[in-house]
């Protein structure tokens, strides 16, 4: 995995997400992908195709700020990253966590809100104070009605993937010959895992509270329509050619992703 060095960017007013996909960027994963009897692999695999927990995962060539932003697509290793160690979706840096859990924000109306959440898997990664006003107006999905809720408990639960099976199914094994199947959300220890390529990773929330998201911004200082933490050398209120350096896409302190 590339490092990403460049600062978020900001493209016609609108910040562009940490986990954002860019046009130059390519999913590259099909040219060197196999399935034989025990599952889909590469034909080389190399330490963090899979994680930990025998998931295996789409490749990407590129990096952030390569062309243009596409604005609905998600890269996929970054969205593992900020999943996996609860970064935030926005900037990239650490997720905001008090007592009562770690902030996420999801689309609906506040009715039962917090009944239907609890043990509900996300694919969106958290967020920090300072971005999730960020998130807020720019997510399609949260434009017209947004929760916001924090969950003290939110283990890993499993992957949205291409499921892909073999076009010639009586042919021989192994083989390049695939087609994919459909997208579906796999849960982490079942037989299934084997047949999916991963996309994004799945957390489950757990010991749910929904928060006044606007409370707790001016409790913090900060404004309702705040455009996320401030970039180097960037002034209050300033609207910023950059927000914030996202870390490297490697994982934590230049290291690989765990798993």
């Amino acid at each position: 995995m590339t490092a990403v060095s460049r600062p978020l960017a900001v493209r016609q007013g609108l910040v562009v997400l940490y986990v954002t996909a860019w046009s130059r960027e390519r999913e590259v994963s099909r040219a060197d992908l196999l399935l034989d009897a025990g599952g889909l692999r590469y034909r080389t695999e190399h330490t963090e195709d899979r994680d930990q927990r025998g998931g295996l995962w789409e490749r990407w060539r590129g990096g952030y700020g390569d062309g243009d932003p596409l604005w609905r697509a998600v890269n996929s290793e970054r969205q593992r990253i900020a999943m996996e160690h609860l970064r935030c979706q926005v900037c990239g840096g650490r997720a905001s966590h008090t007592g009562k859990g770690v902030l996420f924000l999801e689309g609906g109306r506040m009715t039962a809100a917090a009944a239907r959440l609890e043990e509900g898997t996300v694919a969106q990664p958290p967020l920090c104070l300072p971005c999730a006003p960020v998130a807020r107006r720019q997510c399609p999905h949260l434009r017209r009605h947004c929760i916001a809720l924090r969950a003290k408990k939110y283990p890993v639960w499993g992957v949205l993937g291409a499921v892909y099976a073999a076009r010639h199914p009586r042919g021989p094994r192994p083989t390049d010959q695939l087609v994919l199947e459909h997208e579906v959300p796999v849960a982490y220890g079942t037989s299934a895992l084997r047949y999916v390529l991963a996309s994004q990773l799945l957390r489950e929330l757990r010991r749910v509270t929904v928060v006044d998201l606007d409370a707790e911004l001016r409790a913090a200082g900060l404004h309702a329509t705040a455009t996320g933490r401030p970039g180097p050398g960037s002034r209050p209120g300033a609207q910023p050619d950059a927000v914030s350096a996202p870390p490297s896409s490697a994982g934590p302190a230049g290291g690989r992703l765990s798993g």
